[in-house]
């Protein structure tokens, strides 16, 4: 698999970095960042919502 992966779902998108596991996660305005032991991002969830979508080009 090449990263970042970009999945787009019904109610959110997910930004894969990394096969690693999450180890924490942080929340700000609807985003929710997961980390990595080594404090390394690995994956990004983004709640869809009027301010937060996908345009294609």
């Amino acid at each position: 698999m090449k990263y970042p992966e970009v999945l787009e779902y019904e109610d959110r998108i997910v930004v894969l970095y990394s096969s690693e596991e999450p180890y924490y996660n942080e929340e700000d305005d609807g985003v929710i960042l997961y980390y990595s032991k080594r404090g390394n991002i690995v994956k990004i969830v983004i709640k869809k919502d009027e301010k937060h979508h996908i345009i294609y080009f």
